[in-house]
């Protein structure tokens, strides 16, 4: 009997760590699968910065060519009431 005993506690083992790796493959999956959706949204926040890098810089180009006119609280042209 004690040899059916032993079996038994061998089997029941051996699934714990079949189900303990199981959870631990899914877990692994879902970790990566999370990693590729941040690794794509990193690659699109990155392609953004990049047009706003040059946004940014043609609009200091296109300042730079112009005279900036300043804010005046000051009335342009006639006032109608």
């Amino acid at each position: 009997m004690a040899r059916v005993d032993s079996a038994m506690a061998g089997v029941q083992e051996r699934d714990k760590w079949a189900r303990r790796l199981e959870a631990l493959e899914q877990s692994l999956e879902e970790l990566l699968e999370r990693r590729r959706r941040l690794e794509a949204r990193l690659r699109r926040v990155h392609r953004e910065l990049g047009k706003l890098e040059r946004t940014s810089r043609e609009f200091v180009e296109v300042h730079g060519r112009f005279p900036s006119e300043e804010a005046s609280l000051a009335a342009r042209g006639p006032v109608l009431h």
